[in-house]
């Protein structure tokens, strides 16, 4: 019987974290309550708060599992065959393609968006800069004289237009265009 909560344990959590997901995209977070994460995940408040202590704690854990996507994602593209522009943008448009698919069709996209700099600071802070080095270490590899600021330019490009889009197919052309047009010139 212990063997069994064991296995069920993760499975649990798991169901905790996308009934908050869904109804933070449905609601908004302002309106989730963690009597209606329970009521959605199937779980009794008591075991609920076993896992989280509180509605805060619930998200920075969404928030955690997003950031790992959103890496992965990132991670993949730039490690694929290609020139340095081609890798750039293909892992930052994967990275807001990503972003955007959790948020897509919410009506709450914007204050989700908001939100997460708030809920997961950390875990977002430390996403920025690694993707901010992997970035700045392909233009390096490439022979970019200045690959930092280059590097901080195109990040804050792409966010721009990773913020503005409203679905995922207007993301890919515009990032590639972005990064085509700021990095190929500095290319040795």
């Amino acid at each position: 019987m212990i063997e069994k909560a064991r296995r069920q344990a993760p499975e649990r959590r798991q169901s905790i974290l996308e009934a908050a997901r869904f109804l933070a995209l449905r609601h908004g977070l302002r309106a989730v309550t963690m009597e209606a994460i329970a009521r959605e995940a199937h779980v009794a408040k008591p075991t609920l708060y076993g896992y989280f202590p509180d509605k805060t704690a619930v998200y920075e854990a969404v928030m955690e599992e997003l950031v790992v996507q959103f890496r992965a994602a990132f991670d993949t593209a730039l490690a694929q065959p290609g020139d340095v522009v081609e890798r750039v943008a293909g892992a930052l448009a994967d990275k807001h393609k990503t972003i955007v698919r959790v948020l897509e069709g919410s009506p709450h996209a914007d204050e989700l968006y908001d939100e997460h700099s708030r809920l997961a600071a950390e875990q977002f802070r430390r996403l920025e800069a690694h993707v901010e080095t992997e970035v700045e270490r392909a233009l390096q590899g490439a022979g970019v004289a200045r690959p930092r600021p280059l590097a901080q330019l195109v990040l804050a490009a792409t966010y721009g237009v990773g913020r503005k889009a409203r679905n995922v197919a207007e993301i890919g052309p515009a990032i590639r265009l972005v990064t085509e047009r700021l990095v190929r010139p500095e290319l040795a």
